[in-house]
């Protein structure tokens, strides 16, 4: 007969199935006692519930490159935990600093990136050529002054 051995202990017997237990068909695994989607030896894990799995490609989906980030299987740009999203469509993104691109810290703002000297949603324009942005000079279409006397 067959010898009933358990090579990796976990209640299945490795050339039969026995006690309510199938055959063993991973036997060097004792966490599995079949292949699973992942093969033996590699536990089938979601970490994050997105449906791609953390240790394999399965289910046409890839391997799960950013297993505790629910929203990503890869890190794009901005990396797990950081949305790859450009709000105000300027070319910026909202959360990192890709392709050449500055972090947008003004991310409502599409004609800026950074706040500059007037802030978001307000243009940095010195009409009056006075190296005074119009935000900051009183009297901006006077480049002799820029505060009324």
């Amino acid at each position: 007969g067959t010898a009933d051995t358990d090579t990796d202990s976990d209640g299945a017997f490795d050339n039969c199935a026995a006690d309510g237990n199938p055959q063993d068909g991973c036997v060097n695994d004792a966490n599995k006692m079949a292949p699973g989607k992942c093969g033996c030896g590699t536990a089938d894990t979601d970490t994050d519930a997105d449906g791609a799995l953390d240790n394999c490609a399965a289910d046409g989906q890839p391997r799960d490159l950013c297993p505790n980030d629910p929203q990503k299987t890869a890190p794009g740009k901005c990396g797990c935990g950081n949305p790859d999203t450009d709000t105000d469509s300027d070319g910026a993104l909202d959360n990192c600093a890709a392709d050449g691109q500055p972090r947008d810290d003004c991310d409502s703002d599409p004609l800026k990136t950074g706040p500059g000297l007037c802030g978001c949603g307000t243009r940095d324009v010195d009409s009056d050529g006075d190296k005074t942005p119009d935000c900051k000079d009183q009297c901006p279409g006077d480049a002799l002054k820029i505060a009324p006397t």
